[in-house]
C-alpha cells in the first residue's frame, strides 16, 4: 500500500503498521501548545489496515499482495474516488472488472473485492489518545482524508464515529491532497465548523507522506511527517 499510496498521493486502504513509541507524538504534542487547530490525516495516521486482509485476497486471485494493491489502487481507479467523481461502490466495481480482464472469474473477483474492502481498519491507539488529550487541552482537532463517499460509514465501523464530524474529505471538496485546493477547502471548512477565522500557521499537520506535508506547509499550515520508522512515508 505504501507504495501505490506514494505514487497517487492518496489515503486508502493497504499494509500500514502502528507507530513505534518513538513516533511523532510527542513532536505533535509540543508543536500543538502554540496552535489552535490540530489535523491528522487518517490512514497510516490515526487508522491502520492488517496486511493479512490484502494477503489473503490477493493468495485467493493467484495474485501477489502488491499485483492486487496495484490493481485496486491504480490512479485511474482511485483518483476518481477519492475526489468525488465515483462512489465507493462503482470503485469496488471497477476493482471487480479489473480483476476480471485480467482473467478471473466474475463470481470471484465481486466475492474477493467484497473480502477486501470487508476490512474496514482499525483505530491506531496512541494517536487516537493524542487526539483525546489535545481536545481535552482545548486544541480543535480534525481529520483530513483523501477520502470516499463511504468515510462517514467506515469510521463508526472501527470506533471512531466520534470523528466523523470533523473529517475533512477530499471526495467532498472534489480535489486531493497534495493539491493546494485541497488544503484550501479543508482550511475554510475548518473556519465553517468553528465559525470563525484561523490564520494558517496557527494549523498544525501531520501526515505519513511526505509530498502531503511538504503541501501543507507550501500552503502556511505548520506540519510534521508522520514517519513510523526507517521505511515510514
Amino acid at each position: 500500500m505504501r507504495r501505490a499510496k506514494a505514487a497517487l498521493e492518496t489515503c486508502d486502504h493497504g499494509s500500514m503498521s502502528l507507530p513505534t513509541p518513538d513516533a511523532p507524538h510527542a513532536t505533535i504534542r509540543r508543536l500543538a501548545q502554540d496552535c489552535a487547530v490540530v489535523v491528522f490525516d487518517l490512514d497510516g495516521v490515526v487508522r491502520e489496515f492488517a496486511p493479512s486482509n490484502s494477503a489473503s485476497v490477493a493468495a485467493g486471485l493467484g495474485m501477489s499482495p502488491q499485483e492486487f494493491l496495484d490493481l485496486a489502487l491504480a490512479p485511474e481507479l482511485l483518483r476518481p474516488v477519492v475526489t468525488g467523481r465515483t462512489t465507493f461502490r462503482q470503485w469496488c466495481d471497477q476493482i471487480a472488472s479489473a480483476l476480471v480482464e485480467r482473467g478471473a472469474r466474475s463470481d470471484l473477483a465481486r466475492e474477493s473485492v467484497q473480502h477486501w474492502i470487508a476490512d474496514r481498519g482499525a483505530p491506531v491507539a496512541e494517536t487516537v489518545e493524542l487526539m483525546a488529550e489535545l481536545e481535552k487541552d482545548g486544541r480543535q482537532v480534525f481529520l483530513f482524508t483523501n477520502g470516499t463517499d463511504n468515510i462517514p460509514t467506515e469510521l463508526p465501523q472501527i470506533g471512531l464515529g466520534h470523528l466523523v464530524d470533523v473529517a475533512l474529505n477530499s471526495a467532498v471538496f472534489g480535489v486531493a491532497k497534495p493539491d493546494q485546493e485541497a488544503y484550501a477547502a479543508a482550511h475554510a471548512a475548518i473556519e465553517v465548523h468553528l465559525g470563525r477565522s484561523v490564520a494558517r500557521e496557527q494549523v498544525l499537520f501531520t501526515d505519513d507522506l511526505a509530498v502531503n506535508v511538504t503541501a501543507a506547509r507550501k500552503f502556511g499550515w505548520q506540519a510534521v511527517h508522520f514517519t513510523v520508522g526507517p521505511t515510514g512515508g
